[in-house]
């Protein structure tokens, strides 16, 4: 929490996790893909997303032919098929050592993430993927208030309070 938290007068240090939770159907494109998350500009292709400035962090989504298999089973016997699969990119570090912020409160950090918060998604082969073509993608912004009481090593998590006003509206926000 060093350099992300307010200290009250009884010593104890209130802080926040920020984070970007992602789901999708892990078959939905019949490959494994990645989702990049940025703080700021998708880099255009051919530059590998990672190398930005900008990357904070990815989601990779893995199955095989078989669960693949299963999956269109599934769809054509009338079930939605597929697994629906999250993962989690923290926004929290990148918010402070790439972004400069000096506390993460919300009145803070939740216009900065409306206006710079981005993704993409690419396949393994290095095509960018349409997210047109990724209806199940949702990315959601996860805020966690964090404690830590005075004698504590460990800051006390409560409960996460989604913001779906963060990324709805964008292609893969939510929904």
């Amino acid at each position: 929490m060093a350099g992300q938290s307010v200290v009250t007068p009884s010593g104890t240090k209130t802080g926040y996790d920020w984070t970007a939770r992602i789901r999708c159907i892990e078959s939905e494109l019949g490959t494994n893909f990645s989702v990049f998350v940025f703080l700021g500009p998708i880099p255009q292709p051919p530059a590998d997303p990672m190398t930005s400035p900008n990357y904070v962090g990815s989601f990779d989504t893995y199955f095989d032919e078989i669960s693949y298999s299963i999956a269109e089973r599934r769809s054509q016997g009338g079930s939605s098929g597929g697994v629906l699969v999250q993962g989690f990119v923290n926004l929290s570090r990148a918010l402070v050592r790439q972004c400069g912020f000096q506390t993460l409160e919300p009145e803070n950090v939740i216009p900065y993430l409306k206006s710079n918060l981005n993704w993409c998604a690419q396949k393994p082969n290095g095509d960018r993927v349409d997210l047109h073509d990724l209806p199940s993608l949702e990315v959601m912004v996860l805020e966690v208030p964090l404690t830590l009481n005075p004698g504590d090593s460990i800051p006390q998590r409560g409960s996460p309070k989604e913001h779906p006003d963060i990324t709805h509206g964008k292609q893969g926000g939510a929904k």
